[in-house]
């Protein structure tokens, strides 16, 4: 299903929020520490295949802007599967060939869900013309965003095992820092032997950004990157995109921050239209949303990072649930894997 967002519009999703993430046993999941690392909890069963089916068409036929109790249960049952999932589990399914893939996926709800949402998002990629003073979204995992505009196609922050199949679709690609989770070192690589531009803060090619704040353009587009602190330790790590995508979208401003974890080190020169926050790395997000950056629409990320222990930094649905909750602001959403979402100045 695709989500249309007018921009400044209302979607009243707190109440049915608020309700769901009071049941007991949706705080339990959201805020229980196993300790399980990588034991799995053997009362935790995978879901049947007709089980998987059901919760996968149910994520996909239901909408980020109005949280139903079909895409809460939907989320549920997945979650089993996430639960079940070893990060080492999911390190061999990444590289494995696409024969070891689908057995794979035929055996994980979770995989299957990641290859089928890809499947979808791919489509919709490839079909879609973004009209004018429109800009459209695609969530394919963790921190990935692909953007299009009526005149240019952006990725951001790419981690899957199939992101080369964007390469004729996508004109460039934005990495925020460098972990493994937030880029594909195959996509950028073939990205690069594709001739378009690849703009990092570590990867050594002519789109090497090391200075602390620079304005670049890439067609329509002009992005001011900024370097931040992704915690204490890592110290201007992470560089954040502004991106104006240009005159066709009326300057629609999206800002994607990666893993900055300082809300004082956030200061976008220009209105944001689309934010896309860490909504774990420590970053006040309630602060940002509410009054410093102030967006017209904010997309929490960061959940279900499959390659991350089981009970560390795996975020779960209900936990990401209950940070939108937190923020008391219905501009905010979680989006879900191959979520499509249009928004428009109106």
């Amino acid at each position: 299903m695709t989500k249309r967002i007018s921009i400044g519009a209302i979607h009243p999703r707190r109440d049915f929020l608020r309700m769901a993430l009071a049941s007991p046993c949706l705080w339990a999941l959201a805020n229980c520490d196993l300790g399980l690392a990588e034991d799995v909890d053997p009362n935790l069963v995978e879901p049947t295949a007709e089980e998987a089916e059901a919760a996968i068409s149910a994520m996909i036929r239901t909408s980020a802007t109005d949280v139903s109790s079909e895409r809460l249960d939907a989320a549920h049952t997945l979650q089993r599967s996430v639960d079940r999932l070893r990060a080492s589990e999911f390190g061999d399914y990444f590289k494995s060939s696409p024969e070891e893939a689908a057995r794979w996926e035929n055996e994980r709800a979770i995989l299957r869900y990641l290859n089928a949402s890809f499947d979808k998002a791919l489509g919709e990629i490839r079909e879609t013309k973004a009209e004018e003073n429109t800009v459209v979204f695609w969530h394919l995992y963790n921190m990935g965003y692909v953007v299009k505009t009526p005149t240019q196609t952006i990725a951001v922050d790419i981690k899957h095992r199939r992101a080369s199949e964007l390469i004729p679709f996508v004109d460039y690609l934005l990495v925020t820092h460098n972990h493994g989770d937030h880029f594909t070192t195959s996509f950028c690589d073939a990205m690069t032997a594709a001739g378009k531009p690849v703009v990092s803060n570590f990867i050594k090619n002519d789109w090497l950004v090391e200075e602390d704040e620079r304005e670049i353009e890439i067609g329509d587009s002009r992005i001011r990157l900024k370097r931040v602190d992704h915690n204490k330790t890592l110290i201007k790590y992470v560089t954040t995109f502004e991106i104006d995508c240009g005159p066709k979208t009326d300057h629609f401003v999206v800002y994607h921050v990666g893993d900055a974890c300082d809300v004082s080190q956030l200061t976008p020169k220009a209105p944001v239209d689309v934010f896309i926050p860490h909504l774990a790395v420590g970053l006040d997000v309630p602060k940002a949303v509410n009054e410093t950056i102030k967006p017209k629409q904010t997309f929490l990320s960061h959940i279900l990072e499959l390659g991350h222990l089981i009970d560390k930094w795996r975020w779960s649905y209900d936990y990401g649930y209950n940070q939108v909750k937190r923020c008391a602001n219905d501009s905010v959403i979680l989006p879900v894997w191959g979520e499509k979402i249009v928004c428009s100045r109106g």
